[in-house]
């Protein structure tokens, strides 16, 4: 058996992959800005069209568009349905200000 509990490993993981997004998100920043570090990324200084470039898609903020969400209309209540009735609450006041197993202490 390992000395390690296994919510330390997972809690390490999830670290690391924290982490590494950030350092992701990082790196394409940089390389949105800097048009140098882009050209070197490629490795050509004539790259035309930079359709599919993920450094592109990000500076731009692509979003995929999702389909329509349809609602399906509420479900109409049948009269012959019981209702719920509201029960009257009658509040009455205390019969102690403190009850005697929680009163103030004796001595």
């Amino acid at each position: 058996m390992s000395a390690v509990p296994r919510r330390a490993v997972q809690d390490w993981f999830r670290r690391i992959f924290a982490a590494g997004a950030a350092l992701l998100v990082l790196a394409l920043t940089v390389l949105a800005v800097s048009p140098e570090l882009h050209h070197w990324l490629h490795g050509d200084e004539n790259s035309g069209g930079d359709d599919g470039c993920v450094v592109v898609q990000f500076s731009t903020g692509v979003s995929v568009a999702n389909a329509t969400i349809t609602m399906a209309p509420p479900i109409a209540l049948r009269a012959d349905e019981a209702r719920t009735t509201v029960r009257e609450v009658f509040l009455v006041s205390p019969r102690y200000l403190r009850q005697p197993e929680r009163g103030p202490p004796l001595g």
